[in-house]
């Protein structure tokens, strides 16, 4: 049984290499959502995951309450759904994909939370990695975490970071490369929601977990 899921795996690279798109590791991929959104903002890429060829079963979403937690704490939660997920996949390394202040929610479980050695691939979209102007237009624990200087972007020092997307339209990151952090690219010039849905930029992703 081991020996031809083995050669499965291989006939799915050497399909994918075929299509000219690039085979991904198949590790448990948990996405991270931003301020104010919810799980389902991950639908269209999610679904592009899945018609590529990646498996259901290891695609994973963490929702959080963007009005009652500070980012330290969300940090805190994000480690014990990864210690669940991983539980149901032989305590395989995970990567993380998060949009916005996702990325920073993944940050702390990185640095405060040892989740660096859990992880395999970070990628990050549009996340205000040096804070953005924005977040002094609204006021809740996350918004304080997200502007620049905040204590919490200090206690980080820039720790925590991998691969980082941003673009240099995106509306909600003021400056827009306050969202490089880490090896970063620049996609296309998208706004801060459709950096969830453009097709290049899940194209990027995908390059990006390699």
């Amino acid at each position: 049984m081991k020996n031809w899921k083995k050669l499965g795996n291989m006939f799915a690279v050497l399909a994918a290499l075929a299509l000219g798109k690039p085979a991904m590791a198949q590790e448990p991929i948990i996405f991270v959502h931003g301020y104010l959104n919810g799980t389902s903002v991950w639908d269209t890429m999610v679904s592009r995951f899945i018609s590529s060829g990646y498996p259901s079963s290891k695609l994973y979403r963490f929702g959080y309450n963007s009005y009652l937690y500070n980012n330290t704490q969300l940090g805190s939660q994000l480690k014990s759904f990864v210690t669940n997920v991983r539980s149901q996949n032989n305590l395989a390394l995970i990567s993380i994909v998060a949009h916005s202040n996702g990325g920073l929610v993944s940050r702390a479980y990185r640095v405060f939370n040892s989740g660096t050695s859990s992880m395999r691939r970070f990628v990050t979209l549009g996340t205000p990695h040096w804070g953005s102007n924005w977040a002094f237009g609204c006021y809740t624990p996350i918004c304080y975490d997200m502007r620049p200087y905040s204590f919490f972007l200090q206690s980080l020092a820039g720790r925590g970071c991998d691969r980082s997307l941003w673009s240099a339209v995106d509306e909600l990151i003021v400056p827009q490369i306050n969202a490089k952090c880490g090896t970063s690219t620049q996609v296309a010039s998208v706004s801060h929601m459709r950096l969830l849905t453009d097709s290049s930029v899940y194209q990027e992703v995908r390059r990006q977990l390699q």
